[in-house]
């Protein structure tokens, strides 16, 4: 990716972090509080805890009530490591109601690092397909999909979450899998960001290897490590 997408994406994610460039640069990690509800790039949850670290430093946003006890369990540290993630999770499991905590990896790609692999027959299925509508329904983009066999089997959904950067959810039918078909249904939709004036992330578990390279073949550049706590809400 250029220099300036970079610059861009950096603004962007601090500000969603409640935290500033110069932080996400500093080359330690940094705790900030932030009485954070959601993140929209973080698909919209409530969050207690979320991390995002570089190899230019780090930022753990987390609700204010936490820093004390996110820092004392960071004390030390110099990097989002297995054991320092651990440490936090135990720090603040009483104090939280979580749903779940995750590990993930997030990669962007901008019109530069862009490796079009677009093959067969590729449109947008949004209205024709009836999963690619339930995930119209659930993310708010326009779903390409790769058709084989007269069928879908590639879904790649287009998830609009900032003004900024725009993410892919990609799904493909088992038995299609290895072909070809999630590249060239993310292909299209990479597309239709990029038309848009639109830099493009992605977002997966970071030990998830078959998305990564799925991911990094089309240009996606590693950005970022993310760790966090996804809170129950009312009712779950």
């Amino acid at each position: 990716m250029i220099r300036s997408s970079i610059e861009v994406l950096d603004r962007h994610y601090a500000e969603a972090l409640g935290c500033t460039v110069e932080d996400l640069n500093s080359g330690k990690l940094i705790v900030v509080g932030n009485d954070m509800h959601k993140i929209d790039f973080a698909k919209d949850v409530p969050l207690a805890l979320f991390a995002f670290t570089r190899r230019s430093g780090g930022v753990v946003s987390v609700k204010p009530c936490l820093v004390g006890e996110v820092e004392r369990a960071m004390a030390g540290a110099s990097e989002l490591d297995d054991p320092t993630c651990v440490a936090v999770r135990h720090a603040v499991s009483g104090l939280v109601e979580a749903e779940v905590w995750f590990l993930g990896a997030r990669l962007c790609c901008d019109p530069g690092s862009f490796v079009d692999k677009t093959a067969g027959t590729i449109r947008e299925v949004t209205r024709e397909d009836a999963y690619a509508s339930r995930l119209h329904g659930k993310w708010g983009g326009p779903v390409f999909g790769c058709i084989e066999d007269g069928l879908v089997v590639s879904w790649a959904a287009v998830n609009p979450l900032s003004d900024i950067v725009w993410d892919i959810s990609v799904e493909t039918l088992p038995e299609y899998r290895g072909r070809g078909c999630a590249k060239s249904a993310v292909s299209a939709a990479l597309q239709f960001i990029f038309d848009n004036g639109k830099l493009a992330a992605w977002g997966c578990d970071r030990t998830n290897a078959a998305s990564l390279a799925t991911a990094r073949s089309l240009g996606f550049q590693d950005y970022a490590l993310e760790f966090g706590c996804v809170e129950k809400t009312a009712g779950q």
